[in-house]
């Protein structure tokens, strides 16, 4: 009996590899990567362990190759043509993936991410007021007034101490403050209640990279559970913030700039569907659920391009210089950011470019497709395939001498039509980042204070130049630094109100 029930297991297991090999081979077609996969287990130590070289082994193979990981056959795509089709959900046949987790800890129902058709273009067309240039200039004053702060306060640190500081930490911290002073800063009752959602958002984005088991106990069991209860304290958010806008109160935050323009919406050229969709999304429970994405959205790829501006800058002090130069010259007693301002740090705006080009802080963005398409003239997409679009594959492939970090290419004299169609940092198509021209804000005014507030010097170390996964990308050493004052102003940190 037991040799029959061994015997029985083992040609099962072996008919389950078999097949789970000839699928992979009919779906790989004539895609080069990898001869064969382990069998269930895929490449996916590979994939953890070292996650930059594997993702650098799958752009060597060419356009397009294949890999399989944990059972699941994966498209990789390194060609921008490619990748657009994919962004722009040819033949509606692909949709956002991000993690496992993702959709158990932000739910499907009620997050844009997964949204599509009139209904998600509906939701865009309701959230362009938050993003208006009047909007943008009341949350760049809020950016500046945290910038300093915290530069203030890590000058404090290095002060308190000889040894060097890692900025990681500090700089995430930095995003998850201002984001929530620029969202919600009115309805934040003080300090405790602001170290609070610090702390549960921290929770949530553990969870964000956990296995998709929500089970008591568990990672992602207990990020759910902050999730909940952010979504609550922001409903109560939204509910004040509807209060004072009814009441004739002033704008003041993103929130605020929401309720002033939310209208529930009478059917238009988007149809009933959409304006029924546009009302639901204007309750005080999904506004917050929407609030809560836009914090995610703001989090780790600023944070990720924030530290990398630092270290780029410390090891290319010309292009330090060249800032600190339009700087004085924009700036030139240390004036308040405006978006007029703005507008003309075109050398700074040109950092900003590059800084995102030459480290992406998203390197690939995960699709599922959801049934056959035929991506291009000699390739079908099977249904079930998990594509990966590289897209530091084309920001650095794309570009001439790519892997050197060059801001002068941005400049109107040498820009050409690869930088449009290569530049996908922000994505592409109807799921395009809403707030980019926010995040490049940041990033502007970030460069823009911290070269003319204070001097720093990165800690060379064996890991400061080898790039780890978090999952945005970052310096594995953190970026370790000491900073001092800017001599020449030396009590300009906090001077901004």
């Amino acid at each position: 009996m037991l040799t029959e029930v061994l015997l029985f297991v083992v040609t099962a297991l072996v008919a389950a590899i078999v097949m789970e090999q000839l699928s992979f081979y009919r779906k790989r077609a004539w895609l080069p990567g990898p001869k064969s996969a382990p069998p269930f287990i895929g490449y996916i130590v590979d994939m953890v362990k070292r996650p930059f070289d594997f993702y650098e082994e799958q752009r060597r193979y060419g356009d397009m190759s294949w890999s399989a990981i944990m059972g699941r056959f994966f498209l990789f795509i390194n060609d921008k043509t490619v990748m657009r089709r994919v962004f722009n959900n040819q033949d509606d046949a692909f949709r956002v993936q991000l993690t496992l987790s993702a959709p158990i800890l932000m739910g499907k129902d009620n997050n844009i991410v997964y949204m599509n058709g009139p209904p998600h273009k509906a939701l865009r067309k309701m959230l362009l007021p938050l993003f208006t240039r009047q909007a943008l200039g009341m949350y760049l004053s809020i950016q500046e007034k945290r910038i300093r702060e915290h530069i203030a306060n890590w000058l404090d640190q290095c002060r308190d101490s000889s040894d060097h500081i890692q900025m990681q930490p500090l700089i995430r911290d930095l995003n998850v403050q201002t984001s929530y002073q620029v969202f919600v800063g009115p309805y934040i009752k003080d300090k405790g209640m602001m170290d609070e959602l610090s702390q549960l958002y921290y929770k949530l984005n553990e969870g964000f990279l956990a296995v998709p088991i929500s089970l008591p106990g568990t990672t992602l069991w207990y990020a759910v559970k902050a999730r909940v209860k952010v979504v609550r304290i922001l409903t109560g958010m939204v509910e004040r913030s509807r209060e004072h806008i009814m009441g004739g109160g002033e704008v003041r935050c993103l929130l605020d700039v929401w309720l002033k323009a939310v209208k529930v919406a009478d059917a238009d050229e988007e149809g009933k569907e959409a304006a029924e969709v546009t009302a639901r999304h204007n309750t005080n429970e999904e506004i917050a659920y929407h609030v809560l994405d836009f914090l995610f959205a703001s989090q780790d790829a600023s944070t990720s391009s924030l530290v990398w501006m630092m270290q780029l800058l410390n090891d290319h002090p010309d292009v330090r210089e060249k800032i600190i130069e339009e700087q004085e010259r924009l700036r030139p007693n240390q004036e308040p950011l405006t978006p007029d301002i703005v507008d003309n740090m075109t050398y700074t705006f040109q950092v900003v470019r590059e800084v995102l080009r030459y480290r992406p802080p998203v390197t690939m963005v995960p699709h599922v497709c959801v049934k056959d398409c035929q991506l291009t003239e000699d390739y079908k997409v099977h249904e079930g395939t998990i594509i990966i679009p590289y897209v530091w594959a084309p920001q650095h492939e794309d570009f001439p001498d790519g892997y050197s970090f060059d801001p002068d290419r941005w400049a109107p004299e040498r820009r050409t039509e690869v930088h449009s169609q290569s530049f996908l940092v922000f994505g592409h198509g109807p799921h395009v980042c809403i707030g980019q021209r926010y995040a490049m804000n940041h990033l502007t005014a970030f460069a823009a204070l911290l070269t003319t507030l204070v001097t720093w010097t990165r800690q060379k170390t064996e890991e400061g130049d080898k790039i780890t996964y978090l999952p945005t990308i970052y310096p594995a050493d953190g970026l370790m630094v000491r900073m001092e004052e800017f001599a020449a102003n030396p009590v300009a940190v906090t001077a901004c109100a």
